[in-house]
């Protein structure tokens, strides 16, 4: 797979300037700058400069992905969507899109489920029925290690749950699986509200984890989330995420 020239900057030197942030994400230093002073993105100063460890703040952008201001979430998106089709990872905008990564053996509907460590093994289950798996105990246990780090719950009853870091060892290619359970499940959410719909994005790498979290994030901003509560059969779940993205990619 090709590394991304910050990552083999990374590797040199353990840490990137702001600058190397900034071409990265697709975000201005400004808007970085005002991150680390109003919303705690984690820094280091060396050498009286600001620099990054790139992993503490993709950390930072999954737990914060939902207060990011739209314009901000779709910039990301974007930056890594070029940069992933620049490299050859991505093909098409539109053979790749996240709808499309979705199969419907990958959707249950109205489990019976109480608590949390058993909607992450109910997860775990759903993944390994795509097909798409090939160790279905190692994802379970990096989703136990995300959710030991911060809850992937957010308000209106949804969770976006994945493992804390890629792992393209054990996936053939990013998927995505949806889980809706009978009732709401106390999943963490900092709202105190419980969750009954849950996403599993599954990448083989950092910038197509951070862009389908990004694009899923804008699918869901869209009012999608009363259709899915509401939608009868998987068919049905597919065709309004895959209606939502084709709204969001045809107004880019």
């Amino acid at each position: 797979m090709n590394t991304h020239p910050i990552q083999e900057s990374i590797s040199q030197k353990g840490t990137i300037t702001i600058d190397q942030l900034a071409v990265y994400l697709g975000w201005s230093t400004r808007f970085i700058e005002g991150s680390i002073r109003d919303a705690c993105m984690p820094s280091l100063e060396l050498d009286g400069k600001i620099c990054f460890r790139l992993n503490d703040v993709l950390d930072w952008v999954e737990q914060n992905m939902q207060t990011i201001d739209t314009t901000h979430v779709s910039e990301l998106e974007s930056k890594m969507e070029s940069s992933l089709l620049a490299d050859g990872i991505f093909r098409t905008t539109r053979t790749d899109r996240l709808t499309s990564r979705l199969p419907l053996t990958g959707i249950a509907l109205d489990v019976q489920i109480t608590n949390k460590s058993d909607v992450l093994r109910s997860i775990g289950t759903l993944a390994d029925a795509t097909g798409l798996l090939f160790d279905k105990d190692q994802l379970i246990s990096s989703l136990v290690d995300r959710e030991a780090l911060c809850s992937t719950a957010m308000p209106r009853g949804v969770a976006l749950c994945h493992p804390r870091r890629p792992i393209p060892s054990v996936i053939e290619r990013q998927f995505l699986c949806f889980l809706r359970t009978a009732a709401p499940v106390d999943f963490g959410a900092e709202d105190g509200g419980g969750t009954s719909l849950f996403f599993l994005l599954c990448a083989p790498d950092d910038r197509s984890h951070l862009h389908g979290l990004a694009r899923l994030a804008r699918i869901l901003h869209r009012g999608t989330l009363d259709v899915v509560r509401s939608a009868k059969t998987p068919e049905d779940i597919l065709a309004a995420l895959a209606n939502a993205e084709a709204h969001i990619t045809a107004n880019a």
